[in-house]
């Protein structure tokens, strides 16, 4: 007796992880170091100070203490209008000084991202160690520049005599910690595509699998 055609084999099916769990990792590395070289490229070639040639103020000299109200007014206008000048050329400077830092940490975790990618790609373990390594560089950038931008705004502020209020140090946390909690949940992430990656367990056929029959004797005479 021959057995059904939808009959097999009970038991377990050996199958291996999902390719997809390295490869939906790689994808999502893909956009982000995209994104990264597109800042990158303009912080490197855009100067900070470009933004100022436009602006247009002039040194207001000393106060004209016997002059007209209208003069005393329109030296406060300058005044105030240089000051704020004087205030936003020092951010820019800071921010020209923060910008081989933002350049060479954009390159170097770019280039490691892109060993991870390719080797996520291959199928290749060690590429979720060097997605790890472009993380801790994203980090570490992360924050350091997130603290010298708030730290640059608050000397704005301060060159601009605004008093310094809670909001100010409220800020800085927050975008410190805003960091931190996206790094965070892409860490676990990446934790979870390794983990599920090298998950070797046995899946149950479905019902359509079934022992197959063995083949019964037949007596009596054969036809």
């Amino acid at each position: 007796m021959q057995t059904a055609p939808w009959q097999g084999h009970t038991g377990h099916l050996q199958t291996g992880p999902s390719k997809w769990w390295a490869w939906g990792l790689a994808i999502f590395m893909c956009i982000q170091v995209f994104f990264t070289l597109i800042g990158t490229l303009i912080s490197a070639i855009i100067p900070y100070d470009l933004f100022l040639d436009d602006w247009d103020v002039e040194e207001p000299g000393e106060y004209p203490a016997n002059g007209t109200s209208e003069e005393q007014d329109d030296w406060n206008f300058t005044k105030e209008e240089w000051d704020s000048y004087v205030a936003i050329t020092a951010m820019m400077e800071d921010l020209d000084e923060m910008k081989p830092l933002q350049i060479w940490s954009g390159i170097i975790g770019s280039m490691i991202g892109m060993v991870a990618i390719v080797m996520l790609f291959q199928q290749n373990p060690s590429g979720f160690k060097a997605a790890y390594a472009w993380l801790g560089i994203y980090t570490i950038a992360g924050v350091w520049m997130q603290y010298r931008m708030q730290s640059t705004m608050n000397e704005l502020y301060s060159n601009m005599h605004v008093e310094e209020t809670a909001w100010m140090s409220m800020q800085t946390g927050l975008s410190i910690g805003s960091t931190m909690v996206c790094n965070t949940l892409l860490l676990m992430i990446i934790i979870m595509c390794s983990m599920k990656s090298q998950d070797k367990g046995e899946v149950e056929e479905s019902g359509f699998h079934r022992q197959p029959v063995q083949p019964t004797e037949q007596h009596g005479p054969q036809p």
